[in-house]
């Protein structure tokens, strides 16, 4: 057959008939008529609204309603690599002299049903029970079937779901097991390259329904930093040699390869090193019980590269984390803990003692010893609202990495006992840690410093609330920037002459920008609040944005980083660039099936400056959000059903969070770009709120602020006139609703 393409027209294979059962990890869908469709399915770029999105927690996909079965966790796939088919079970009958036609593509259409919005043209196999067909025999089963439709230049072909392949196999054609015989050679290349590293660093084969197992032991090796990256690339080469679909991104949270340790302890890593090595686990999603780093060069920042590995997926990607004898200090400590507070990920859940288990921790060197670490502790439980547990006894049982005595931690309720400190002292007089509470609950805290100000004179009814100032130094401040407010950048309207004005003329200047009908420019504000400070030179600098550091959607509210200086204004990029903390409140409609999950589709923004929108492509960027369910809800009259989801942003990319939840089949409530269009009375406005923001100050302090619902009084309201009706925020959170 032939297939019109944007390259030209191509000669493809035809489709199978019956499909085989799915490869480990992937969904399954069964047609109308029976036939069981294997593998995961992305939007591809024919454009996201065709594709089907059937997910387990019961997204619908773009015309008929799929669902994955048997409870599996997790979403689908993202489209970031080729998809593939399934094995076929059975084949078309082989073509004989004089024999009966093969089945033709309206006949293929019919038995799967692909529906109006199919290719002219797919891609198939011709492995199964049969003898492999030749090239004679497949040219002439080819040329009894009708030609491809060709469509006109300018008019894009509506999407054929994309099929995918068993894992580890490629498009069968004329002369495939050469393809595999050439696949097994480059494996074994790849592992001649580098004898000595084989023997310490082994891929066994795949079972059925497992991950694939790595053995990764590279401890006292004396890598260094280039050593290190050239490993990577060597491992990368492997991996994907030995898995060819590797690449593919595991939605669900499944891992696609899992090792018992992974040990580099005793090497001479840093940050460029430690980079290098996250970054390769990250892109294979690889997970093991034990990371294993001690005794290397490891200081603050490549903390920050290990937390993000660890916080990079909706399961914990280690049970257990060895960071002794390394140059971390007390503030990497929290950023550690501030990453792993309020993640879906932690405390883990043990399913053999079904019971949440802390993150065990080794980190035990001369910087954090003592009294020292143990204030910084006591910083973080306060600052990040969780608990440490510094391991206890009851009676013949200890806390270990797979169990946690601590009464606390006993219950089936998630908690926020995030890790394990174990070797860890409390000092003689200090004040004990906080015990666990529940895990939800910092969300439905006081607004403490992100209340609401008093009004300026005059205003009585704002269309908008003021923003105020939650964190401040020399350098940077975190503002709280309420809905309504714009961040795009160079807004008209914005004079320099405010930053001379008395203080009463720019409060009243103020009052006019809460009272305007359309969005306000945080920039305005900015300049008005610390324009009169002759420290705060970012704040009078256009060229600096007046020291807005990054951006928020106007419908949205939450905390964003400022730089009060211009040093201050490049730090605050900086660690925009290296990676903020970013949580996330969202009310989405329908419910899940799963607690939590991840979503790894691509977004495409080059949509955005046109339509102020981004799509789902398979052409766009990598990106991954990871949700939990924190409460569900429904509405009084009980005929619509909402969820209300904690996110931590991975990635950062624009309107990333809207278009995923959309993506999965759970628009956010009042969203009229990605939603259904209609707002409910109920609720004033998109129902999104950026819950906390976290970074490294000019000092090298790890800074975490958290601004609550009660900070967004219009969304704490909303949830107050919807009925509560599941979820962990039911009992100790204090969670709003009827």
């Amino acid at each position: 057959m032939l297939r019109f393409t944007g390259q030209g027209v191509q000669k493809v294979l035809p489709k199978a008939k019956a499909l085989q059962g799915p490869p480990s990890g992937s969904g399954v869908v069964k047609s109308e008529t029976g036939g069981a469709i294997a593998g995961d399915w992305g939007s591809a770029a024919q454009g996201a609204a065709t594709a089907p999105r059937a997910l387990s927690i019961g997204a619908r996909s773009a015309g008929r309603s799929m669902q994955r079965p048997g409870g599996l966790s997790g979403d689908w796939d993202a489209p970031t690599a080729k998809a593939s088919t399934s094995a076929p079970a059975s084949l078309p009958p082989k073509p004989k002299s004089g024999g009966a036609k093969p089945p033709t593509v309206k006949e293929w259409d019919q038995e799967f049903d692909w529906g109006a919005d199919a290719h002219e043209g797919s891609e198939g196999q011709k492995e199964g029970r049969d003898a492999e067909w030749s090239a004679e025999e497949w040219q002439a089963w080819e040329q009894q079937q009708p030609p491809a439709k060709v469509r006109k230049v300018g008019k894009a072909a509506p999407a054929r779901p994309p099929q995918s392949m068993p894992m580890g196999d490629a498009p069968v054609t004329p002369g495939a097991p050469k393809q595999r015989a050439s696949k097994t050679r480059n494996e074994q290349q790849i592992r001649d390259e580098k004898p000595d590293w084989a023997s310490r660093c082994t891929i066994d084969a795949a079972k059925p329904g497992q991950p694939q197992r790595l053995t990764v032991s590279m401890a006292e090796t004396d890598l260094g930093d280039e050593d290190i990256s050239e490993w990577c690339d060597w491992m990368d080469r492997r991996l994907t040699a030995d898995n060819p679909e590797a690449l593919r991104p595991q939605m669900g949270g499944k891992a696609r390869f899992k090792a018992t340790t992974i040990d580099f302890a005793e090497n001479k890593l840093t940050i460029a090193g430690i980079k290098s090595l996250c970054t390769l686990l990250e892109k294979y999603g690889i997970r093991c019980e034990v990371l294993r780093l001690t005794g290397n060069n490891l200081g603050n920042e490549a903390v920050r590269c290990v937390a993000k590995y660890l916080t990079s997926a909706s399961q914990a990607p280690a049970t257990e984390l060895h960071l002794s004898r390394n140059k971390v200090t007390p503030e990497g400590v929290k950023w550690l803990l501030a990453s792993l507070a309020m993640h879906p990920a932690y405390p883990i859940w043990n399913n053999d003692t079904q019971r949440y288990i802390p993150l065990w921790i080794r980190i035990e060197n001369a910087k954090v010893k003592g009294e020292l670490g143990y204030a910084a502790l006591e910083s973080a439980c306060s600052s990040f609202n969780m608990s440490v547990c510094l391991g206890e006894e009851s009676g013949d049982a200890k806390c270990g990495p797979k169990q946690c005595v601590n009464g606390g931690c006993c219950d089936e309720l998630k908690h926020n006992c995030s890790a394990h400190l174990c070797m860890w002292k409390q000092p003689d007089g200090a004040v004990p840690l906080p015990s666990p509470s529940a895990h939800a609950r910092p969300i439905f805290a006081p607004a403490g410093r992100a209340a609401l100000k008093a009004l300026p004179s005059g205003v009585i009814d704002p269309v908008r609330d003021e923003p105020r100032v939650i964190y401040e130094d020399d350098d940077l401040a975190v503002v709280f920037k309420p809905a309504g407010w714009s961040c795009l950048p160079d807004p008209k309207g914005v004079d320099p002459k405010w930053a001379r004005l008395k203080p009463l003329v720019r409060r009243q200047q103020v009052a006019e920008f809460m009272s305007q009908s359309g969005n306000a420019a945080i920039q305005a504000w900015l300049l008005l609040h610390f324009g009169a400070n002759s420290a705060c030179e970012a704040s009078r600098c256009q060229a600096s944005d007046r020291g807005l550091a990054h951006r928020l959607d106007a419908d949205t509210s939450g905390p964003v980083l400022v730089g009060k200086t211009i040093a201050g204004y490049d730090h605050a990029r900086k660690q925009v660039a290296l990676g903020l903390i970013k949580d996330y409140i969202a009310l989405v409609h329908g419910s899940f099936s799963t607690d939590r999950g991840e979503c790894r589709a691509p977004i495409d923004t080059s949509t955005y400056a046109d339509t102020k929108r981004v799509r789902v492509d398979a052409s766009g960027q990598s990106a991954s959000t990871v949700w939990e369910a924190i409460a569900e809800y429904e509405s009084p009259d009980r005929q619509e059903k909402y969820t209300l989801v904690h996110l931590r942003m991975v990635t950062q990319r624009t309107q990333q969070i809207r278009v995923h939840m959309q993506y999965l089949g759970h628009p956010l409530v009042g969203d009229k770009l990605y939603g259904t269009g209609d707002v409910p009375a109920w609720c004033p406005r998109l129902f999104l709120h950026k819950s906390r923001i976290g970074f490294f100050n000019t000092s090298g302090e790890t800074c975490v602020e958290s601004c609550s619902l009660h900070s967004s009084p219009e969304l704490w309201k909303a949830l107050g006139r919807l009925r509560k009706v599941g979820g962990m925020a039911m009992m100790g959170c204090g969670a709003p609703g009827l």
